[in-house]
């Protein structure tokens, strides 16, 4: 990120928006403080990454520091791309100006909702033959549908996400492990713990919390139930 400052205030022709402007809209647009004024941008942004990890690292909040790339560069490309429109003197529509604005904030507003929705811990609840796992990428399963269930030290190395949310430690969706292939997790926390469902027709399903108890109480309500 800091290295992108350097190298839009060295090359400005680099600014979207800018280089697929025309010769005699260029001549509106001051460029030297364009350029210095992205430059310092993207060193505030790189910079706020590195201490915003640190600094929420240290108080205890992990999440929101292990969410610091995606968080600062989000709100601060969209902040900067507001303010750089001073730089630009052509004549403005104002509704199109106000529908830019307007979108940049929905996106704030969406990106923030969704890494928020993501680190909400997933809910287990128990209703007779169903066991439903609230929050993003939950999903309801029958007890009968249930192999067997184990508590696990330690899981297979993730090697990609295919279809799920991702970010520092919290893990939901579809996800290839090694050695189990396709495999559905829930994973709050790097802590063990790990509950181990093996389904009949062989799919895996991987659950954790960030309070070992928690998941040790899931799993002996699992267990209860399937070997009534």
């Amino acid at each position: 990120m800091i290295g992108m400052g350097f190298l839009v205030k060295s090359s400005p022709n680099l600014i979207a928006g800018y280089n697929t402007m025309s010769e005699d809209k260029k001549k509106h647009v001051d460029i030297e403080g364009l350029s210095t004024f992205m430059r310092n941008s993207f060193i505030i942004i790189g910079l706020s990454i590195i201490a915003g990890y640190y600094v929420f690292k240290w108080i205890g909040y992990t999440a929101i520091a292990n969410s610091m790339i995606l968080i600062a560069t989000v709100i601060g490309v969209i902040i900067m791309l507001i303010h750089a429109q001073r730089f630009d003197h052509n004549k403005k529509n104002t509704k199109k100006t106000r529908l830019i604005y307007f979108i940049l904030g929905l996106v704030i507003v969406l990106v923030i909702g969704l890494i928020t929705y993501g680190y909400m811990p997933s809910k287990a609840k128990i209703i007779n033959d169903h066991i439903t796992f609230t929050g993003m990428y939950g999903f309801t399963m029958l007890v009968s549908e249930i192999d067997t269930i184990e508590l696990s030290d330690a899981i297979p190395t993730i090697k990609m996400r295919t279809n799920g949310f991702s970010s520092g430690v919290v893990n939901k969706g579809f996800f290839n492990l090694d050695t189990l292939g396709k495999t559905r997790l829930l994973i709050h926390s790097d802590n063990a713990p790990f509950l181990i469902i093996s389904k009949s027709n062989s799919d895996k399903i991987i659950i954790n919390y960030k309070d070992k108890a928690k998941t040790e109480q899931v799993f002996e309500e699992i267990k209860t139930l399937i070997s009534r």
